[in-house]
């Protein structure tokens, strides 16, 4: 990355394909307010997913830059990983928001720490039996998520 950045707490990875859940924005919002670098790892191609990040106003606290895409590979722990690369960041500094079980899985393989939100098709029983370090029922508590975080 060019130049020097301030010090970074935490690099959340959003699930792009996840981005309509509410309160979303306001997370996105608050961790950029707190200076927290945040990126995104999603199974589309680059384009589609500026497109979908954009339409719901999200992608203006991201470093698309930094994310991983359907370029970067298939699969949830190779994604994760081009994306700690793109952005130079050890997976001990990131925790990455998803909403599957795949999801949970995929961070645990990346060696990241894996906080689920329950806005998909998933429940919260199936999102911590997957072994999600820490479980949100959405992210509608801007507060609650940000300490689940660790922002």
């Amino acid at each position: 990355m060019p130049g020097k950045s301030p010090p970074r707490r935490r690099f959340p990875v959003l699930q792009a394909g996840r981005a309509r859940a509410p309160g979303a924005a306001a997370v996105l919002a608050a961790l950029a307010d707190r200076g927290v670098r945040q990126s995104v790892v999603t199974g589309n191609v680059r384009a589609a997913a500026e497109v979908k990040l954009a339409v719901f106003g999200l992608d203006s606290y991201l470093n698309l830059d930094c994310g991983a895409y359907a370029e970067d590979g298939e699969r949830r722990p190779e994604l994760l990983r081009a994306a700690l690369a793109h952005a130079e960041v050890a997976p001990e500094k990131t925790v990455f928001l998803g909403d599957t079980p795949a999801d949970v899985a995929g961070g645990q393989a990346a060696g990241v720490r894996v906080v689920a939100v329950a806005t998909g098709r998933t429940p919260t029983t199936e999102l911590r039996y997957a072994g999600a370090d820490i479980v949100l029922e959405g992210l509608s508590d801007t507060e609650h998520a940000l300490a689940a975080i660790g922002a």
